[in-house]
């Protein structure tokens, strides 16, 4: 069995192309392995930046709590839980006031006014002073 040239060349170009694809699969997959553990360095590097990021954070708000402006918003915000809860407690004791004087007054066909009724007044009881 004699090749003639022309089935000698192309037996030559198919195995300069076979070696060329298995080079070009080889060398990809150099490529792939070499950027995976570039990958994996960057998110190593992210997820170290990311803490030292939270930790600053940390850091900056355990600074603006303790800084003269933190410690008078903290101040002024106790100030104001004070009054507000100081003006709850004269409402309700205004409305418990207003109740006790409306009590009396829905009395006064009874004939006792409250004003006007001296019995109460009298001597004083045997226990002294108040």
């Amino acid at each position: 069995m004699k090749l003639s040239s022309g089935e000698i060349l192309a037996g030559c170009i198919v195995l300069v192309l076979l070696v060329f694809e298995v080079w070009q699969y080889l060398d990809a997959k150099a490529y792939r392995e070499t950027m995976n553990a570039q990958l994996v360095l960057l998110s190593t590097r992210v997820d170290s930046v990311d803490e030292r990021v939270q930790q600053a954070r940390d850091k900056l708000e355990k600074l603006e709590q303790s800084s003269l402006g933190g410690l008078i918003e903290n101040a002024n915000d106790a100030l104001i839980q004070g009054w507000s809860a100081m003006i709850d407690t004269v409402e309700k004791e205004l409305h418990r006031a207003k109740k006790g004087f409306d009590k009396p007054a829905g009395n006064a066909g009874a004939g006792t006014d409250p004003q006007t009724d001296q019995s109460s007044m009298s001597a004083p009881n045997s226990n002294g002073p108040l």
